[in-house]
C-alpha cells in the first residue's frame, strides 16, 4: 500500500474517532442539559409553590390587618358617637340646671344644700363663694337665716371665676373647700351618670 494511502486511512480513522468523541460529548451535553432543565423545572415549581404560599400568607395577613383596622375604626366611631351623644345630654342637663335657677324651688335647694354641706364640715365660720349672679339668691337675709339654722357664721364672697349655679363653701382658714356648684356636682357624678346613661341607651 502506498504511503499516501496509509496517511489517508490514518486521517480517516482520526476523523472517525473525533466524530465519535464529538457525538458522545454532544449526547452527554444534551443529557446534562435535559437534566438541568428538569431540575430547573422542579426548582421553579418549588419556588412557585413557595411563592404562592408566601403570597397567600401575605394576603391573609393583610386581610386580617385590614379587618383589625376596620374593627378598630368601627369601635372608635361608635365610641365617638356615644361620647358625642352623652356630651349633648350633659349639655342639655346643664341648660336645664341653669333654667332651674329661675324657679322658686332654686332658693330652697340652696338652703337645703348649704345646711347639708355645713353639717358635714367642721368649723364655725365659712365663706359662701359664688358667681356674682348668685347674689340675687344668696342675699344677706337668706344667709342670716341659714346661719341661724346651722349655728355657723356665713358671709358671701362673689367670685366671677366660678360658674353660675350653686356655690363653693370655703372655711374661714381656707383649708376646707366644698364645691357645690352645678358644674362641680356634675363633674363629681360624671362617670356614674355616664355609665347610667350608657346602660339606658345601649343596655351596656
Amino acid at each position: 500500500m502506498a504511503l499516501y494511502e496509509q496517511v489517508e486511512l490514518l486521517c480517516q480513522a482520526i476523523h472517525a474517532q473525533a466524530r465519535e468523541e464529538a457525538e458522545a460529548l454532544l449526547a452527554r451535553a444534551r443529557k446534562e442539559a435535559t437534566n438541568l432543565v428538569a431540575a430547573a423545572g422542579v426548582r421553579h415549581a418549588q419556588v412557585l409553590e413557595r411563592t404562592k404560599g408566601e403570597v397567600q400568607a401575605q394576603a391573609l395577613l393583610e386581610a386580617r390587618s385590614r379587618l383589625d383596622r376596620a374593627e378598630l375604626k368601627s369601635k372608635r366611631t361608635v365610641a365617638q358617637t356615644k361620647d358625642g351623644l352623652l356630651d349633648e345630654i350633659f349639655s342639655l342637663g346643664r341648660e336645664r340646671l341653669q333654667a332651674f335657677r329661675q324657679t322658686p324651688e332654686y332658693r330652697d335647694w340652696l338652703r337645703r344644700t348649704l345646711l347639708a354641706t355645713l353639717a358635714q364640715l367642721e368649723g364655725e365660720s365659712f365663706q359662701v363663694a359664688a358667681h356674682p349672679e348668685e347674689s340675687e339668691y344668696l342675699t344677706t337675709e337668706f344667709l342670716a337665716q341659714v346661719s341661724h339654722e346651722s349655728v355657723r357664721q356665713l358671709t358671701l364672697a362673689p367670685d366671677p371665676d366660678l360658674p353660675p349655679g350653686g356655690f363653693m363653701l370655703v372655711r374661714a382658714d381656707g383649708k376646707v373647700r366644698y364645691d357645690q356648684t352645678f358644674q362641680g356636682i356634675l363633674e363629681r357624678q360624671r362617670e356614674t351618670l355616664r355609665a347610667d346613661l350608657a346602660r339606658q341607651l345601649w343596655e351596656e
